[in-house]
């Protein structure tokens, strides 16, 4: 017999440091009030996810787009 119940979201037991620059995080802060995040944290990881699913959706356009950072 199946559960209709949502399975409990997966733990979150790493915690990942990154730098970023001034405007980088104005960018972030920008967005996660645009969208509504709880906060920074679940902003960063909303943004992480997108960023993956672009690059198994449409390859091409992810690569234009970190072309673009390298290049910034």
């Amino acid at each position: 017999m199946s559960s209709d119940k949502p399975s409990a979201p997966e733990k979150r037991v790493e915690k990942l440091q990154i730098m970023v620059a001034d405007s980088e995080l104005a960018m972030i802060d920008d967005w996660r009030f645009e969208n509504r995040a709880a906060s920074r944290s679940a902003a960063i990881r909303s943004l992480i996810y997108l960023g993956l699913e672009l690059t198994k959706s449409d390859p091409d356009t992810a690569a234009k787009l970190l072309d673009q950072l390298d290049r910034a």
